[in-house]
């Protein structure tokens, strides 16, 4: 069953486990040799979940240091998409899409599993 439509910015499809975040500054809250968070939780071959972002330009540049160490997210999902974060992923494939309604995000937690296809179909399979 389809949860949201969700709109894709950078195509692409995937499925696995979520990392949420409310607000996120790639540049000082991500470390892109690890592939984690300022906190810890570990982003690699997991799918970001995203309020919202803020900060530098130099945020497009970690997003890539992600793909160029091998450690980045299967995708992106953000309530609402900005430039920085649409040109990191553009720049590393990283697939993108925006739209997720904000009562689905609280929902949300670590750990659940969803699904994006080509399209933007979300389906939430395990939460």
């Amino acid at each position: 069953m389809n949860i949201a439509k969700l709109k894709p910015i950078v195509p692409g499809e995937f499925i696995g486990e979520i990392v949420k975040v409310e607000r996120l500054s790639f540049y000082g809250e991500v470390d892109a040799k690890q592939g984690k968070l300022y906190d810890g939780r570990s982003i690699k071959g997991k799918v970001l979940v995203i309020m919202r972002s803020r900060g530098s330009t130099v945020g497009s540049y970690i997003i890539y240091g992600l793909k160029y160490y091998g450690n980045q997210p299967l995708g992106i999902v953000m309530v609402k998409s900005e430039p920085i974060v649409i040109v990191g992923s553009i720049i590393s494939g990283i697939p993108l899409f925006e739209g997720l309604p904000v009562d689905l995000f609280n929902k949300l937690r670590d750990g659940c599993v969803l699904s994006v296809d080509k399209a933007g179909n979300l389906r939430i399979l395990e939460c």
